[in-house]
């Protein structure tokens, strides 16, 4: 029976508050069901790294639309972490379902953060809304409760690749993550990351008199001139230690270039020497004296009250800090392929998409693919690479169409909803192309006219050669 279209509005509506609902509760179910890795840091020769601060985090956060990294200081509190032990190993427990990876810490992080860090951060964060908090409120809370700012939680090493499950996964580029996805309660054993040191300068900062500029922020520049001819310039503020020191890391370390370092605080500046230096090198007796008798840093506001604030929501919402523009690929460590969500306007873009990306639309082949699946990228409305097509031979004399994959593979698992689930205006033979839903990750038949067409805004899409990048280990 065809429904008016006053009538598929109607169902349209209801469906929007069925999926909403039900989402919520799925996300609240799979947030308890947590897992455990456990593994070694070593480093290009199979050494074991002590003693270094690791994590791993979520890369999907529920409300920004897009895969994105933690936003440091403001989520460290809110890391699964551990430290290496003599033998370079790590246990982190808690670690949530979905796409997640490894990230490293600087070494005396533990020491810059008061005991009491992450209560300060639960009491600043709990409850409230980051769009009602101006920018000089942030600011103060940050700097008087912690005296810090994202550069600070630059480890002294960069991730190579890691190995898992007989999978070795490498970062795509050098701004990229290894990714990997997590099924709810998982137990990912024996993961080995390698790290190499990164390029880096380490200077201190004196007065003329010997007295070290300590425990504060100072404005760092950096010239560097390629011996090709080129030059870039870049820097930021950096926090000097008890004794003056500081690091700033150098991510430009394709070619040999003179470097330039200058420091400026309190009206004061001065410049060193240029000192060569070669990609990948680190450079620790860099030297910056002002001509001038010693004068106290700056002091910090006192720590703000959070009474009487706007109420803020969880850390992963602040403003100044946009989530990423695209979303990202997560290995499957069971079977070796990297899946990715897309967003599009149609399954012909998604399909679009895929191609450019030399991948296609997702094929799900047994019952733990696609437990995964829905671990990682939840219960949402996604196309899948299942279509029906019209038969060839004997058969297509009766029209007989069957499902398949879009791309070749054999049906060998089945997780269809009843065709009559949802309220439609097609018969279930009318309906040619699949979706996975939000009841539990299960498919369903549509097609143009369908309730749930229209609703169905994200694609995943599938591929198994991303990891071949041998490359990488070369950095």
């Amino acid at each position: 029976m065809k429904c008016s279209d006053a009538k598929r509005q109607i169902l349209t509506v209801l469906m929007l508050i069925v999926a909403f609902f039900m989402g919520f509760v799925s996300d609240g179910i799979a947030q308890e069901d947590t897992g455990r890795v456990t593994g070694r840091v070593v480093d290009l020769n199979g050494n074991p790294v002590v003693g270094l601060p690791i994590f791993i985090a979520p890369l999907d956060v529920e409300g920004t639309g897009h895969m994105r990294t933690v936003v440091l200081p403001y989520e460290h509190a809110q890391l699964n972490r551990a430290h290496t032990d003599l033998e370079g190993r790590f246990s982190i427990t808690d670690v949530p379902s979905g796409p997640v990876y490894i990230g490293a810490l600087p070494d005396a992080i533990d020491k810059r953060l008061p005991e009491d860090f992450e209560k300060i951060v639960d009491e600043f964060t709990s409850g409230r809304d980051w769009e009602e908090t101006t920018a000089d409120e942030m600011e103060a809370f940050v700097s008087s409760n912690f005296g810090m700012d994202p550069t600070d939680f630059e480890p002294d090493v960069e991730i190579l690749f890691i190995r898992v499950h007989g999978l070795t996964l490498y970062p795509r580029t050098d701004y990229d993550q290894i990714t990997f996805g997590v099924k709810s309660g998982t137990r990912i054993k024996d993961v080995e990351v390698t790290v190499q040191p990164r390029m880096r300068v380490r200077g201190r900062v004196l007065f003329k008199d010997g007295t070290p500029l300590a425990n504060t922020r100072v404005d760092f520049y950096t010239h560097a001139r390629t011996i090709n001819g080129g030059s870039i310039d870049f820097g930021g503020d950096l926090w000097t230690d008890t004794e003056g020191y500081f690091v700033f890391y150098i991510d430009e370390k394709d070619d040999t270039a003179y470097y330039t370092f200058s420091v400026e605080y309190q009206g004061l500046a001065v410049e060193a020497e240029p000192i060569r230096l070669d990609p990948r090198d680190r450079f620790d007796r860099l030297t910056l004296t002002f001509d001038s008798e010693p004068i106290p840093p700056k002091q910090l506001p006192e720590k703000i009250e959070t009474d009487g604030l706007e109420p803020l929501s969880p850390a992963w919402e602040v403003p100044s800090v946009p989530a990423a523009s695209h979303d990202v690929w997560v290995v499957n460590p069971e079977n070796g392929h990297a899946y990715k969500r897309v967003h599009c306007e149609t399954r012909n873009d998604a399909i679009a998409q895929a191609t450019k990306e030399k991948a296609h639309l997702v094929s799900i082949n047994d019952e733990a693919e696609q437990t995964w699946l829905a671990a990682v990228f939840g219960h949402k409305f996604y196309w899948i690479g299942l279509s029906r097509v019209p038969t060839t031979g004997a058969l297509s004399k009766r029209a007989k169409k069957w499902w398949q994959w879009d791309n070749g593979d054999p049906i060998t698992y089945a997780n269809w909803l009843p065709n009559a689930f949802f309220s439609e205006v097609l018969d279930a033979d009318e309906r040619d192309y699949a979706v996975m839903t939000l009841s539990d990750g299960k498919w369903y038949a549509v097609s143009p006219g369908s309730v749930i067409w229209d609703m169905t805004g994200m694609a995943i899409i599938e591929k198994a050669d991303l990891i071949d990048n041998p490359s990488a280990v070369e950095k």
